[in-house]
């Protein structure tokens, strides 16, 4: 009878307790994997050769340039993904670094990975 009180008086407890760690564990894998992501968009394909390409030198010339521009934009839709997933994370950990700039630079990008691996 006692076994069964207190167990019933702590499974609240304990299961907002496991659903917080899962919220937290799941939160530093969003925001490794965000900035991961991040810093592989940063160096996109750049300057494919034009016999991968075929045709002539203007379809080569107008394909590399449809490859920046889809590259820098998914840097930049990466990047405000990351930014996003660290905002998550700050009920967890407060992660060091200036997140407000439009850009996470590879140093605090690496930084930050190496806090996050370290913390989660």
């Amino acid at each position: 009878m006692v076994g069964a009180f207190i167990g019933a008086s702590l499974a609240p407890w304990m299961t907002s307790h496991l659903a917080w760690r899962r919220a937290r564990r799941e939160a530093f894998s969003a925001a490794i994997a965000a900035l991961r992501v991040a810093q592989v968009t940063r160096h996109f394909a750049n300057g494919v050769p034009a016999h991968y390409v075929g045709g002539d030198q203007a379809t080569v010339e107008a394909f590399n340039q449809r490859l920046r521009e889809r590259g820098i934009d998914r840097f930049v839709d990466a990047m405000h993904e990351a930014k996003v997933a660290l905002a998550n994370l700050e009920p967890f950990f407060k992660v060091s670094g200036d997140i407000d700039r439009w850009e996470i630079t590879e140093t605090d990008a690496a930084r930050m990975l190496e806090e996050l691996n370290r913390a989660g």
